[in-house]
Order: structure tokens, then C-alpha cells, then sequence
């Protein structure tokens, strides 16, 4: 796969959902897993994370794509603030939230921090927490929601296109 068709692919769905937006005609934002373009991306951001070259805003992305599957296949309690996979623990979940807040994700951040609890595994999530979740998934699945996870995305992998150029040229080697 070559990342630079992929930034390529990636500016022509920009534009395209731009026009549609400015025509009227776009009916929801694109998620994580209804686009094989940011799925293809998340593959290979994955496959830093295998080869030990995981830089924090390579994890940021990783987890909000994790988070939202998580929710629209599973459930985010159960299968991420859960850790029920073992790829999602407190302080991963801790180190995300800072990289949100630390760069303008004021939103997501919001979001992604309000359920997290410590020193909780699976089938132990605090039952008081629950409106606090539900508030969260209910607002993964709105368009403010989806828009802020989107432009996300495209923010995160257009700051560090450079990055992950050069990281794939490397391996190359």
C-alpha cells in the first residue's frame, strides 16, 4: 500500500464531501468504518504500533478508531473502558485524553475522558458511571459527533503525512 496514493485518495474524498456539503446533498460524515480509505490508513498506523515505531499521535488515532468500532460493534464499556481486548487500559486511555486536550480536541476530549474510570477490568465498570457512557455513545453516533471524529482524522493524518511518508519509506529500505 502507498501512502502517498492514500493522502491522495484521502484529499479527493475531502473535496468530494465538500461539495456535497456546499450542494446540500452529504447526509452523514464518514466513520472509521464505513470508509475503506481511513480503515487503510488505520491498518498501517496498526502496523507501526507492531514494528515498535508508536509515536503519540500514531496511538491517539489508533485508539479513537478503536473506541469508535468499539462502539458501533460492541459497545464501548464492555470492549474499551473495559480493556476487554487488553489494547485499551487506563492510562493508554490517560495518555490519548492528553494528546486531545493538549491539541485542540476540545470535544473529543470531552467525550473520550468522561467514562474512564481506574482500576476497572471486565464486568466491573462502575454501575453509577452508566449515564456518563451513555452520554458518550449517544454522542459518537450524533453528526457533531461523527464531524469531530472525522475532522480528527483528517487533521491528525494531514499534520503528519511527512511522518508517515518518511516511516514507509524507511521500511522500504
Amino acid at each position: 500500500m502507498d501512502i502517498e496514493e492514500l493522502f491522495q485518495e484521502l484529499e479527493e474524498t475531502i473535496e468530494e464531501l465538500e461539495k456535497e456539503e456546499q450542494n446540500g446533498e452529504i447526509e452523514e460524515c464518514i466513520t472509521m468504518w464505513d470508509s475503506d480509505l481511513l480503515e487503510t490508513f488505520q491498518v498501517y498506523i496498526s502496523d507501526m504500533i507492531h514494528s515498535g515505531t508508536m509515536l503519540m499521535w500514531a496511538k491517539a488515532f489508533h485508539q479513537i478508531s478503536l473506541w469508535q468500532f468499539q462502539k458501533y460493534y460492541d459497545g464501548v464499556v464492555r470492549y474499551y473502558y473495559e480493556n476487554f481486548y487488553g489494547n485499551t487500559d487506563y492510562k493508554i486511555t490517560m495518555e490519548v485524553a492528553q494528546y486531545l486536550k493538549q491539541n485542540g480536541y476540545a470535544e473529543l476530549y470531552e467525550y473520550y475522558i468522561a467514562p474512564a474510570v481506574e482500576g476497572y477490568g471486565f464486568n466491573e465498570y462502575p454501575e453509577e458511571m452508566y449515564p456518563v457512557l451513555e452520554k458518550t455513545e449517544q454522542w459518537i453516533e450524533t453528526e457533531d459527533g461523527e464531524r469531530a471524529i472525522w475532522n480528527f482524522y483528517v487533521d491528525i493524518l494531514t499534520k503528519n503525512r511527512a511522518a508517515l511518508i518518511a516511516l514507509q519509506k524507511e521500511k522500504q529500505k
